[in-house]
Formats: structure tokens, sequence, C-alpha cells
């Protein structure tokens, strides 16, 4: 061990994974594996399974512990940055958080070198919690599809019954992170995807992206490859004279030529037909992972809403529900900036898990409650050296339970089930774990044995959270003369858009469509048939005109 430590600091690496294959029931070996590594390079970055993931299968745990060696050290440059740039520039913050990706954040003192892979999906996770808070809660409507649309991709999750989706497991560039996260489905489908005509002659849009360097063409910082923010400013969406609130010129000319050149000549069409084509591609992408995704959760999306943010999500969103056959889009009053919101909308949470393989048959319920008390001590002792020792901490318990013989678990939450645990409980919780079984595959084995696999804590402080204000009618700024601008709908031909600076529509206005909507960080699309109203906090609601 010490040979390979040696070696491996020669090589100039800094950063360590350990797994050993029992690590998660005694973690000696891992520890002392770890005490030889700083011994002779004693500023490494030390990650061990037994901390970051202490559950069974060595793979998952394998697998999360390699990501987390590979990030921690970034992100802990990252923190030192920013620390002492808000330090330097006198900005008291009694204290300071990072977003995680279970929809939670972490006081910056939490990112131990075992916690940086919580924070792996955390800028998808912000938006969707900003939404669950923001709109789900504050507004009352329980059912929510989110499309975050941004420069390189689309982030897709849904929301129901105002309580955002979850999974245990996820996969990032084909690795397992076993961690706690919203359940998010990331798509290559963003303003910066880039439209190419493949071998075979298809359109195709994505996955490759110009990303902000060089970005699109119309930026003008040496992108040639058309993509889809062209292919919006050709179709007369977007205004060239106001992006970014006028602060970034857009080169159309430019746009132009590159889809002509590229999409429109290769595909023998002319270049409207190829531009809306681009479009089509894009939002097809977006309503048949939307799609998909709603028909693995068992939802009919009639029921939901979809919420659009990131910059591009309010370009693209009513041609998307459309396509879904959603009856209604709500666009915040600041799309472009939405994910941060959710940031302040966020509690502590910390998460912890303990693999203990037993018949729970056989399992006395004072052994189970032993564990779970155990859990919540680590909890209590996290939070004290966090600065949070003070606070009044809620604890939500879980159970990995399976049928004996079954390669797979299911999560079982026990909320009215304890605490303490007792015998007389215990029927509740294996009845809930049939039915638990029954509703996601289908059936239930109510004479076979269960076996417990995992325990699990979830540790919940509450912060104070940002809060929806009515927009004051003080606030409205006066347009003083109504636009116009040609935009193509369709590939046949284009129409007249009324255009309207959103910091002008007063709570209560009502915009007939075809309309286009600026903003300083983003444009809403108001499509032919149909309509949009400001609500009382300034968001935009769109609906389909019913015939």
């Amino acid at each position: 061990m010490q040979e390979a430590a040696r070696s491996l600091a020669g090589r100039g690496v800094n950063s360590f994974a350990v797994c050993y294959l029992f690590s998660f029931m005694n973690d000696a070996h891992e520890q002392e594996t770890a005490r030889i590594i700083r011994k002779i390079i004693p500023d490494a970055k030390v990650s061990l399974s037994s901390q970051v993931l202490p559950r069974i299968r060595e793979w998952p745990r394998y697998s999360t512990t390699i990501i987390n060696a590979y990030l921690v050290e970034v992100l802990s440059d990252y923190i030192a940055t920013l620390s002492e740039g808000l330090d330097r520039k006198l900005i008291d913050t009694p204290r300071r958080f990072l977003m995680q990706s279970n929809g939670g954040v972490m006081p910056l003192a939490a990112n131990a070198e075992s916690q940086t892979v919580h924070t792996l999906l955390s800028g998808p996770a912000a938006g969707v919690q900003g939404t669950a808070w923001l709109i789900g809660k504050s507004m009352e409507i329980g059912n929510i599809v989110t499309l975050d649309m941004g420069g390189t991709s689309a982030d897709i999750a849904f929301i129901q019954h105002g309580v955002p989706l979850k999974h245990a497991e996820a996969y990032v560039a084909e690795r397992i992170v076993a961690v706690p996260a919203l359940d998010v489905s990331t798509i290559s489908a963003g303003g910066g995807s880039i439209a190419r005509i493949n071998s075979a002659g298809l359109l195709e849009v994505g996955p490759q992206s110009a990303g902000a360097e060089p970005g699109p063409v119309c930026y003008g910082k040496g992108g040639k490859e058309p993509t889809v923010t062209d292919a919006d400013l050709v179709c007369g969406f977007l205004n060239p004279d106001f992006f970014l609130g006028g602060r970034t010129e857009l080169d159309t000319e430019a746009a132009r030529q590159s889809i002509s050149d590229r999409v429109a000549v290769p595909m023998g069409a002319d270049l409207e037909t190829a531009a809306m084509g681009i479009i089509r591609v894009v939002n097809a992408r977006m309503a048949d992972e939307i799609r998909v995704q709603a028909a693995k959760k068992g939802v009919d999306l009639k029921d939901f809403t979809l919420v659009p943010f990131g910059g591009a999500g309010p370009v693209h969103a009513a041609l998307v529900a459309r396509d879904l056959g959603i009856q209604r889009v709500l666009i915040p009053a600041s799309p472009g900036a939405f994910s941060a919101f959710g940031l302040l909308c966020a509690d502590v949470i910390h998460d912890y898990i303990r693999s203990d393989l037993d018949d729970l048959g056989e399992l006395l319920p004072h052994e189970m409650e032993a564990t779970f008390s155990d859990l919540e001590k680590t909890a209590f002792l996290d939070l004290e050296k966090e600065g949070l020792g003070n606070s009044s901490v809620r604890f939500y318990r879980e159970v990995d339970l399976r049928y004996a013989g079954q390669g797979y678990e299911l999560r079982v939450d026990l909320e009215g089930i304890g605490p303490p645990l007792t015998k007389g409980v215990l029927p509740k919780l294996i009845e809930r774990f049939h039915e638990r079984h029954e509703a996601v595959h289908g059936h239930a084995a109510r004479e076979a044995e269960i076996e417990l696999v995992s325990y699990r804590v979830r540790a919940v402080v509450e912060e104070p959270k940002l809060e929806l204000m009515p927009r004051k009618q003080d606030l409205v700024v006066e347009q003083i003369e109504l636009q116009t601008r040609s935009a193509i709908f369709n590939a046949a031909d284009s129409v007249s858009a009324n255009v309207y600076r959103r910091e002008t529509l007063a709570p209560g206005r009502k915009i007939a469509g075809p309309a286009i909507i600026e903003q300083l960080d983003s444009t809403t699309l108001v499509p032919p048939d149909w309509s949009a109203e400001v609500d009382v906090f300034g968001n935009l609601i769109l609906r389909e005109d019913k015939v």
C-alpha cells in the first residue's frame, strides 16, 4: 500500500477513492488505507466508500466513491475561492450554503470529503425545488412538469401533489451515482444544440452543443455550426437588438447563412422551412422525453401544468405543451434566473444510510429502533459541527425491503409507524411493503419472507424561504408604442406578431396570440390560437384557445 501511494504521489495524484468489499459493515481497513495515504501525501483528498455510501453492493458504492473523489478537489477550490471573494467584498453572511441534488442545501462547513457527490445534480434540483415551493405550494398547483431549457440541455422533472419525485440512484456519464436526488431527466436539447444533416440525409439536433464558447453563430464569437438559438432568431422569435436586454446584439444574417449552407441546401429546402425544422425537431425531442417519463410514472399529462424556465424554456414551452396536450403553461416572472431562486426555497437536508441484511420476521423492533437512533445521533453530531446544533430537526425514516431471493429492493417510508418501533407496528410496515410492491410491480407475495436490506434517515432543518409577493401596479412600466414582428410558427408562412415588454404588463392583462413577450432574461412565445394572462404574482399563464 505504501509503495502504491508513493508511486501515485510521484505521478501527481492527490485525490483517492478507497472501496473495499465489506467496508459498509466494518470500515477498519479503509480507515487504515486513508492513514497510510495521508502519511505519505499529507494534503491528499481521500474518499472512503464507508463514508460516502455505507451500503451493500460494491459497484454502486465504488462508482459513487470514484465520482466523489473526482469532484472533491474541484469543489473544495471553488468553495475556498467563493468564501475568499465574499470576505474580500465584506459580504457578511451568518451562514453559507451549497445546493444538493436532493433538493436541500447543506452548510459549506458540511462539505467534508464524503459529501461532494451530493452536489453533482444540484443545478437542475434547484429549479425543481423552487418550482415546488414558489409555484406548487404558494399557488396550490399540485401537479407540475418542469422544463429547464438552457444553452446545452433540457432538464425535465415531475412534481406530484406538491412534492418533487425522487430516486435513490442516477446515471451520469454511464456511471451510477447512488445518492438521493430529485428525479431529473436530462437530454441534449438546449439553445446551443447543433443542427446538422446526418449521413442518411436526415435532420438531427444535438447531442453536440456549441456551448457558451463559441456559442451559436449569431453570437458572433466564431461559431460556424447552426444551433437552436440561430433557428429561433431566423424564425423571428428573438429580437436581435434586445437579447439580454440589449446588452448583446445578435447577427441575424450570419445565422441565416449558416442554416442555409449547412441545413437548407443539403436537405433541398428553403431557409424558413429548415429553420422551422430545427425547432420542430428539438421540440419533438423534449416532448418525447416528457411523454416517456410520464408513462414511466403512470401519470396523465392533461392533469399537469408545464412550468418552463431557463433562458430558452419560455421560447419553446407552448409549442411543446401543444404537442403533449398539456392545457396550461405557467412562466415565472424571471425564468432565466429561476433556478437561483430555488436556492432560497430549500431546507438543510442530510441523508444517511446503513446496510444490515436481516429477516424482517425475525428482527426485533428494539434492534431496528437502535439502528435508527444511531443514525439520528450521527445527524445531530453533524449538525452541531455545522453550527446548527440548536436548530429544530425533523427526522424521516425509511427502509429498503425485498422478498427473500430478490435482487432489488423497494424503499418504504415509516411515516405513522413509530417512533419508537414496537412489535405491534411491524405488521403495518409489512403490509405497506406488500402494497408498494403491488403498486410498482403489479403483484405481491404475501406468504414470502421479507428481508430488510438498509435503513435510511433524512434529517431536515427548516430554513426561511422566499415568498411570492403580489406584483405592485406602480412597478409596471408604461409601453410607449406597440411593436410588431414577423414570426414563422409553421413551415407555410410568417405571421405578424405583437411584441410586448414584460415589465409593461400589469396583473390581469390578457394577450392574444400570435405574440412575443420580451424581457431581460428570456423571451416568451404565444403561438396563434393561444392566449396569455398575467396573474397577480406577475407569472404568465398560457392556454390554448378553445374552438
